[in-house]
């Protein structure tokens, strides 16, 4: 699958994640909300209703082609505070564990949720965030989803920052990547 096509049809958002795009930057909101009208959405993004993806990864990508790099992943930090997230996180093994959870809970397919907190279930359709521990204060996330590698990147940073201020995360070059036509991207974090 290519980065900015989603994996399935009828896939769409939660609005309180598309809200992250308006903050995440010094860009004016106005410019923001111009771009994601010009993408297909209303001009007020309401939080609790459900848009596109396939609108939402059309403006993320209108970003990575007018604007840059930077954007996105400013866009993926600010998405770890406005998105539905698991309660239950008290570590930076669980917050980066709970990124495949947040995603599902962000989206739907026909109106369908991908995520059940009450029966914790989870519904295939739109890829994953893979956590995979590694050594003592270090982690590998493999995303493989639709959307941008440096929103990925700034997602996994914001959770990992939540539980280690000091952790850093770098994509892995030597493994297939969104970046160069691959289908996942491959990260790794320590603290």
């Amino acid at each position: 699958m290519a980065v900015y096509v989603p994996f399935s049809p009828g896939v769409e958002i939660l609005g309180q994640s598309v809200e992250s795009f308006l903050s995440a930057t010094e860009l004016q909101t106005a410019v923001m909300r111009k771009i994601l009208v010009q993408s297909g959405f209303p001009p007020r993004v309401v939080s609790t209703d459900w848009y596109p993806q396939a609108r939402w990864l059309a403006a993320l990508r209108f970003i990575a082609e007018a604007i840059g790099e930077n954007t996105l992943l400013a866009v993926g930090k600010r998405i770890v505070d406005s998105a539905a997230w698991p309660e239950e996180v008290t570590t930076i093994d669980a917050g980066l564990a709970s990124i495949d959870v947040a995603y599902h809970m962000n989206h739907r397919i026909n109106g369908a949720p991908l995520f059940d907190p009450a029966t914790g279930t989870m519904t295939e359709g739109i890829g994953h965030y893979q956590y995979c521990p590694a050594e003592t204060r270090r982690a590998v996330m493999v995303c493989h989803n639709p959307y941008p590698s440096d929103m990925d990147r700034g997602i996994i940073l914001a959770v990992a920052r939540k539980f280690k201020p000091a952790a850093e995360v770098s994509l892995d070059e030597s493994k297939p990547t969104r970046k160069r036509g691959g289908e996942s991207c491959t990260y790794h974090v320590t603290w």
